[in-house]
């Protein structure tokens, strides 16, 4: 016996062809299971770059703190004070940072304001931030530039207007050069921003705001040595966790809270956000891939079923071959090939339709990195595996029913009047 032996292939062949519908159904389930496997998965993976593709775009090994109220006394001081974060807090982070630092974020949101342009207005999120800002927020420049560390320094009267903003004030999209007034304040604007990742926000969005520089805004609503938020964010080769504590420990020691008093201030690490999606999606993944498996199971276990039916149909057949001297190797492999043929054929059919369909709606979705399903693409090694169970699959489906016909003496198929 030979697997490249013509006649053996024909007669194959010749078999499937006689039972069209059957086999036409049997390889159906088999494309059914692989395709669905393949789209599930590759949504999956497009699911995972498009809530996590952002933010793996941002500093992780940062960590942002927001004062809020102390909750017990200490040294003298009642419980239930508000404070801040002062200039002198920044410098002291940074000598304590020393080489480890890799940037710091400095921040003032000023709730809602009124901005306008021309016979236009309404009110909006309007905040003082430093150029580094887009690191801590996903965010992307859609027209124009970015705030500078020079339009910090100058105290510049720039601004950057919201997608939404610029839409409800501007008649067109790009109205970077032109004015925007912010509690009666004229601002240049230098740039339009939108928000890349909407899972991810400090309780607005960028293209719902106003950012102007954080100088700027301190000297516009008299914030002076007042800072509402920072992050700090060190080089990755140094643990965010450790130094957290410490820049904790220089706040509570600037500004007499007591030690044990965690909640004077929001901490917010971006280790663990990441790490919180991370788990996240990779649970999503695991259950997309059992989903997609059982489906394909559930295909190949029905090829299983429809060759035990066709070997019992074929009974008196195998007998004859038996009794005319054939094999049993012959006739397990014959049988095998079969379901192989079947399987393989619709498996490959099935990973083919499928990629072009992930293909298909990374072009609908214009392959952007700020959708929920960013660019779904099996990889290529779970399309391999799948092939691989096929395969497997596919030999078991054929030599199972085979096997067991191979018991009956061959004067009783002969007997068969099925």
């Amino acid at each position: 016996m030979n697997l490249l032996d013509r006649d053996l292939w024909s007669e194959v062949a010749v078999t499937i062809k006689g039972q069209k519908m059957r086999s036409i159904l049997t390889m159906f389930g088999v494309f059914w299971g692989i395709f669905m496997l393949v789209v599930l998965v590759g949504c999956g993976f497009g699911m995972k770059k498009g809530l996590i593709g952002s933010i793996m775009g941002m500093s992780s090994n940062s960590i942002v703190y927001t004062p809020t109220t102390t909750s017990m006394a200490w040294n003298g001081f009642s419980a239930d004070r508000p404070w801040h974060i002062t200039g002198k807090d920044v410098e002291d982070i940074k000598l304590k940072m020393g080489r480890r630092l890799g940037y710091m974020t400095l921040g003032n949101l000023d709730g809602f304001r009124e901005v306008g342009s021309g016979a236009r207005s309404g009110y909006y999120q309007t905040a003082g931030v430093t150029p580094t800002y887009y690191i801590d927020i996903p965010q992307k420049v859609v027209y124009g530039r970015y705030l500078n560390e020079t339009d910090v320094r100058e105290h510049r009267k720039v601004c950057l207007a919201g997608e939404r903003v610029v839409a409800e004030l501007f008649d067109h999209p790009n109205p970077v050069g032109e004015s925007l007034t912010v509690e009666g304040s004229v601002y240049k604007i230098v740039g339009v921003i939108t928000h890349t990742n909407e899972n991810i926000s400090v309780g607005f969005f960028s293209q719902d705001c106003v950012l102007i520089p954080f100088t700027t805004e301190q000297d516009a609503f008299d914030h002076r040595d007042h800072i509402g938020m920072i992050s700090v964010g060190l080089l990755d080769k140094y643990d965010i966790n450790s130094a957290g504590d410490e820049i904790a420990a220089i706040l509570k020691r600037n500004h007499n809270i007591h030690p044990d008093d965690k909640a004077a201030m929001e901490v917010i690490s971006m280790v663990d956000a990441v790490a919180v999606y991370g788990s996240t999606m990779k649970g999503i993944e695991i259950l997309i891939l059992i989903v997609g498996l059982g489906t394909l199971l559930a295909g190949l276990i029905g090829i299983a079923n429809i060759m035990l039916v066709t070997i019992r149909e074929r009974t008196k057949e195998i007998g004859i071959r038996r009794a005319l001297g054939a094999r049993p190797r012959v006739i397990i492999t014959q049988i095998m090939l079969e379901a192989l043929t079947l399987t393989v054929v619709a498996g490959l059919a099935g990973i083919v339709v499928g990629t072009w369909l992930l293909i298909i709606m990374n072009k609908l979705m214009g392959g952007g990195s700020d959708a929920l399903i960013s660019r779904p693409m099996i990889p290529p090694l779970y399309a391999f595996g799948a092939l691989l169970v096929l395969v497997a699959g596919g030999l078991a489906s054929g030599y199972v029913p085979a096997k067991r016909a191979l018991k009956i003496k061959a004067i009783e198929a002969l007997r068969d009047d099925k």
